[in-house]
């Protein structure tokens, strides 16, 4: 049994073990190698790069059913406009893998990511006018090829157009000026 005479003490002892640890820790050089007996602390992994790819992207074969109907056209400026939900890495790599694709028919491609909305599941394409130029007809059929199975949409300028006079705040998908199309690539269904 302590009386209170040896409680200072006893108080007295903690600190100075406490001091005593945190001193050999504070003077433990940390390129040392550990002591016999003692485990090495393993230094933090790097964080691995991910490489994200989509279940969506066509196969080999698919691929080169694309590239012969993208090859075939004949249009002098052919160019494909892809977009996807910020935030949706698997819906971006569709879109990376479809514009490579693309690239490799002798298109011009451009990759933009939508922000503020949610792009429906799947995959549309919004023409921008009723009666759109043949060669995006291309573009559906060879995404037909590539197994996705595309919404298509004509006219879509003048209904956003619409929309966004109705209701300023409406979260449309706004097209470029020399956009013809856009190919939404919204998450897998």
């Amino acid at each position: 049994m302590q009386t209170r005479q040896n409680r200072p003490f006893v108080a007295a002892l903690a600190v100075a073990v406490l001091v005593a640890a945190l001193a050999t820790v504070a003077c433990t050089d940390p390129q040392a190698p550990p002591a016999p007996g003692a485990s090495a602390a393993k230094p933090p992994a790097a964080p691995a790069s991910r490489q994200v790819t989509s279940a969506r992207a066509p196969d080999d074969a698919e691929k080169a059913a694309m590239l012969e109907v993208l090859k075939a056209e004949t249009q002098e400026d052919r160019r494909a406009w892809f977009l996807y939900s910020a935030g949706q890495d698997e819906s971006a790599a569709l879109a990376k893998a479809l514009a490579q694709i693309f690239e490799s028919a002798g298109w011009k491609t451009n990759v933009r990511e939508l922000r503020g909305m949610a792009l429906k599941p799947g995959v549309s394409i919004l023409a921008a006018e009723e009666e759109p130029p043949s060669w995006v007809g291309t573009v559906n059929d060879a995404l037909g090829k590539g197994g996705l199975d595309p919404k298509f949409g004509t006219g879509y300028r003048a209904f956003y157009e619409e929309k966004k006079k109705e209701n300023p705040a409406w979260p449309g998908i706004a097209l470029g000026a020399d956009e013809l199309f856009v190919v939404a690539i919204g998450p897998a269904n």
